[in-house]
């Protein structure tokens, strides 16, 4: 990795944490350069401004979350197969990634009228396979009779729904889990992609 790699990527990650704090419009540059290590100078020389930077950020969200988990939905495995691994990946990532929900959250509550645009130049661009192969993937498994009839989309969200809400409410959730003296975080985690799996499995067989 070069040092021009190195810098933009301590930017990014300055922005993400910064962005989830404060919003995008309480967010300054200043603050964003103070938490990368850099001054300021550096940081417009990466990033012209700040929409520049959040349209960046934006980018890589979804380029890190689902930029490769729609190729689980393009191998012969069983419908069954590839929602499980795609439950494992996604619980995965969001774990290893929490930031992520949070800044999307984040964004959703000032309005995510500025995220349209961004989210259509990603579509366009095609760096966002997911919704398509899986709704491929719905279509052909209702015709293999894998799965009933279904609305595909209500699927995709329910799963996403599913898999992301306990990250984003664990702190207040953590609260009522830890009543249990036996409770383990990783283990629960765990457990929750078999029982969403098992859950989602179970309402749309035949």
């Amino acid at each position: 990795m070069n040092g021009k790699e190195s810098t933009e990527q301590k930017i990014l990650k300055a922005a993400m944490v910064i962005f989830v704090q404060k919003g995008r419009h309480g967010a300054k540059m200043q603050e964003i350069a103070d938490a990368a290590g850099i001054n300021k100078a550096m940081l417009h020389y990466y990033f012209r401004n700040k929409e520049k930077l959040y349209a960046k950020v934006f980018h890589n969200v979804f380029a890190k979350i689902f930029g490769s988990l729609h190729k689980i939905f393009e191998t012969d495995e069983s419908f069954e197969n590839k929602l499980t691994n795609f439950i494992d990946q996604y619980t995965r990532l969001i774990a290893e990634n929490q930031q992520i929900p949070l800044f999307i959250m984040r964004e959703i509550s000032e309005g995510a009228e500025e995220l349209k645009p961004i989210f259509n130049e990603i579509l366009e661009e095609k760096k966002f396979a997911l919704p398509i192969t899986f709704i491929e993937t719905i279509n052909n498994s209702i015709q293999k009779g894998e799965i009933r009839k279904i609305d595909s989309r209500q699927i995709f969200i329910t799963i996403i729904g599913s898999v992301v809400f306990y990250f984003i409410a664990e702190p207040i959730l953590s609260v009522l889990l830890k009543v249990d003296p036996d409770f383990q975080r990783e283990n629960f985690i765990e457990e929750r992609k078999i029982i969403v799996v098992d859950i989602i499995l179970n309402g749309i067989k035949p």
